[in-house]
């Protein structure tokens, strides 16, 4: 049903509300994201607002701000690959540091704390002596698949990247990525998409040569879900075996901090933003 909900139904939810509480509101994509966010808000002066999607998100942030004229709003999306792309948004609405709210806690101090619960240090360790730090290699691993992505959406390909199968692709001793392999997956589960195989490997080959800045380029999710598969598979404890990937992003989220939240760049941006339109959504 989520998909059937409109931006106008998100403003005139906002609209509603306002006649009960005069703070500010913040409107994000999901369920998820209201979570860590809602970790930072002062919950007396701000309600988070789920839109259901980014494109709700803006649109609705628009609706509120411009048209109705409530200027104690803000709107928080995902950076996706709009950095990418020279995409950028006029304020009140921010975007991530890096991809999405999963990079955003993958490159904090999260990761370590994740790997301290559910890892095991005497598999750790050789694994990082031997294939360098657990973060680094989420990058490598996600890297030519958020490149894949990027084509795809650059050129109209219509491949589908919902859920793919990390573990048909990935060496399970070093979580590293067998492009040949995984152009299969995503082709296989990409019905519509009428692009070769050679044509996307010969994009791939020229884009991976270039030089863009993993956090913009690696989704959250896949990184989660090679984590999941190195706790499981590689580096976890006995706590570890049978954990999903859903399990991992809410131990992210519980472990990412107001310390590490307070130092990125979208949290000073809508902090001098609020305090600029004499609002307040965070709590410190």
């Amino acid at each position: 049903m989520r998909e059937y909900i409109r931006p106008t139904d998100i403003a005139n939810e906002i609209s509603m509300k306002r006649s009960l509480f005069s703070g500010s509101f913040l409107v994000v994509e999901g369920v998820t994201d209201s979570r860590l966010y809602g970790k930072f808000i002062d919950k007396n002066e701000c309600d988070v607002v789920v839109a259901h999607s980014k494109d709700n998100v803006r649109t609705s942030v628009r609706e509120i701000f411009r048209r109705r004229g409530d200027r104690n709003i803000i709107g928080i999306i995902d950076s996706d690959t709009d950095r990418l792309k020279g995409v950028v948004y006029n304020h009140p609405i921010f975007v991530t540091d890096c991809r999405d709210i999963e990079t955003l806690m993958i490159r904090g101090h999260a990761l370590e704390s994740v790997l301290s619960e559910y890892g095991d240090p005497g598999r750790i360790d050789p694994f990082v002596e031997r294939y360098g730090e657990i973060r680094d290699v989420l990058i490598g691993s996600c890297y030519p698949l958020g490149i894949l992505m990027h084509i795809s959406d650059t050129n109209g390909h219509g491949l589908s990247f919902k859920d793919p199968d990390h573990a048909s692709f990935l060496d399970k001793r070093n979580l590293k990525p067998d492009i040949d392999a995984m152009l299969d997956s995503v082709i296989s589960q990409s019905p519509h998409s009428r692009v070769t195989k050679e044509e996307l490997m010969i994009r791939l080959e020229k884009e991976l040569i270039e030089k863009r800045d993993p956090w913009n380029v690696c989704r959250g999710h896949d990184m989660v879900a090679v984590l999941t598969i190195g706790l499981r598979e590689i580096f976890g404890g006995y706590n570890s075996q049978f954990i999903r990937s859903g399990g991992v992003a809410g131990a992210l989220r519980l472990a990412y901090d107001r310390e590490t939240f307070s130092a990125t760049r979208l949290f000073i941006d809508t902090s001098e933003w609020c305090a600029s339109e004499g609002m307040k959504v965070w709590s410190f």
